[in-house]
């Protein structure tokens, strides 16, 4: 693959859903990779729609690019580019060739993976982190799926043990990938997707997304970055009436919308213990991604506080989802910081959750 083709299909890839000119592309590309030719950039994007790998729609007075994903072949050339990232990466940094090495070997017998991406490679290393996405074959929350998330997660406590490395990671089947895909909440897989690497199996994960453009969804990724400690108080508010927990007092107001792993993280953190007894209920109405609010909540060191309120929530209103995460936790040794069960019983009675 030439570089031309390379860097105009990882922007393509990467702005999923948002409409870029050739101009735009350009700009993106001399943004990241620090030159970029419009001439060079106009003829190969012309070059790739014959090849039926873009499609040009014409807005206004200048030309969109969108990839094709009715070419049996895009996912290949898309597997490709990925490839290429990799090797390049590593190249830049060889020490991770070991991990990468090890990572694999490890996990080669867990059979439900489909495909693993490196999230935000570049601003995660710096701080000595890396971030990975999981996605699994299936859509059956059932077992054997808790088991081989469990064994992902003991492997990688090993990996992050030996390497002096924190690894996160965000385990999805294709159900749970399919919904925070079409849905209009803002959620971390959004946000991951226009930053990642898929390092294993590439053509695995470009297949996934195939399937879900075949539907007839229009996928739309995240530019930017959410930080649960900085969603608003209007937004918060906002979000935590949508999930059936209105605060007295206040006055709502249209605001932007979060999947409720993100309002969850965002109680935890600010450890208001008022605003914390909204979690249990809001759990018990809408219930919650399991591996999601897990990914969430140990990220932002806040899954001690997760637990304790998850037990109590399970002990008054026993489900599936709540009951799978108060189990992963426990088998994460998160330390558990205890609840008020008496407190959050009447908060939950208040607003019929019991």
């Amino acid at each position: 693959m030439d570089t031309t083709t390379f860097r105009i299909l990882d922007i393509a890839s990467a702005y999923l859903g948002t409409p870029l000119s050739i101009n735009q592309v350009t700009g993106k590309i001399k943004e990241i990779h620090g030159t970029a030719h419009y001439a060079n950039i106009y003829t190969k994007i012309h070059d790739l729609q014959k090849q039926s790998i873009l499609n040009l729609n014409q807005t206004g007075n200048s030309s969109t690019i969108e990839l094709n994903f009715r070419n049996y072949l895009l996912t290949d050339f898309l597997a490709e580019m990925e490839i290429k990232k990799k090797i390049d990466l590593l190249k830049r940094k060889n020490d991770l060739q070991i991990l990468f090495t090890e990572m694999e070997k490890q996990l080669e017998n867990i059979y439900a993976i489909k495909s693993i991406c490196l999230a935000d490679f570049e601003s995660n290393i710096k701080l000595n982190r890396i971030e990975l996405l999981f996605l699994f074959k299936g859509s059956d929350n059932k077992l054997p799926y808790q088991h081989d998330t469990v064994q992902i997660y003991d492997e990688l406590q090993k990996l992050q043990d030996r390497h002096n490395l924190r690894i996160d990671a965000l385990i999805l089947n294709e159900s749970n990938f399919f919904d925070l895909i079409k849905t209009d909440e803002i959620n971390p897989l959004k946000e991951i997707l226009p930053r990642k690497t898929a390092f294993f199996c590439p053509q695995a994960f470009w297949n996934q997304i195939k399937q879900i453009t075949e539907t007839g969804i229009k996928i739309k990724v995240n530019e930017n970055q959410t930080n649960p400690a900085r969603i608003s108080d209007s937004d918060l508010t906002y979000n935590l009436a949508r999930f059936g927990y209105k605060e007295f007092g206040l006055t709502i107001e249209q605001g932007q919308k979060f999947c409720i792993e993100y309002i969850i993280t965002t109680l935890l953190i600010q450890n208001d213990a008022r605003r914390m007894l909204a979690i249990p209920i809001i759990l018990a109405k809408n219930g919650a991604r399991s591996n999601l609010v897990i990914f969430l909540t140990q990220k932002h060191g806040v899954s001690g506080r997760l637990l304790g309120l998850m037990r109590i929530t399970n002990k008054i209103k026993p489900t599936k989802e709540i009951g799978e995460a108060v189990k992963l936790l426990e088998i994460l040794n998160t330390k558990e910081i205890p609840a008020n069960e008496k407190d959050i019983l009447q908060k939950m009675r208040l607003y019929n959750a019991a």
